[in-house]
């Protein structure tokens, strides 16, 4: 690679060849560190220094792979095959049938107004009245 160098007492320019390990360099500059090699062995301390980006991205990845990792070595959790909630029962209304009817029928020992409650919670009635000839309803099991 040649560089053109300004003779200024002469004002004319001449060009010279520049040594590979000098490229880059001003002229003149003559502090050049020796190869990677050498430093090594002289015991000079060669190490990486890491930006403030540097140390984020690194965080960030170890973080996700540990994340990584937890989710392949968890275990999902199994299910045993058993009913965990009892089975709602159902029942279909039938002509001139009111819920009152209907909590009396499937829960006779209790109170009908707290049966209605659940049967209108477990159906999501609007409220008590809105129900027709026909319609299968959800009961509480009782």
């Amino acid at each position: 690679m040649s560089t053109a160098v300004i003779d200024f007492e002469s004002s004319r320019i001449r060009l010279r060849e520049v040594p590979a390990g000098q490229r880059g360099r001003r002229p003149g500059a003559s502090a050049q560190k020796a190869p990677v090699a050498q430093r090594m062995t002289s015991g000079e301390q060669i190490g990486t220094r890491l930006t403030r980006r540097g140390r984020l991205v690194l965080v960030a990845t170890v973080l996700v792979l540990a994340f990584a990792a937890f989710m392949v070595l968890s275990a999902p959790a199994l299910s045993s095959g058993e009913a965990h909630h009892a089975a709602p029962n159902s029942v279909v209304v039938a002509a001139g049938e009111t819920l009152w009817d209907i909590a009396q029928r499937i829960a006779p020992g209790q109170d009908p107004r707290d049966v209605i409650a659940e049967i209108v919670d477990l159906n999501a009635l609007s409220d008590a009245g809105t129900i027709r000839v026909g319609q299968k309803l959800f009961v509480p099991a009782g």
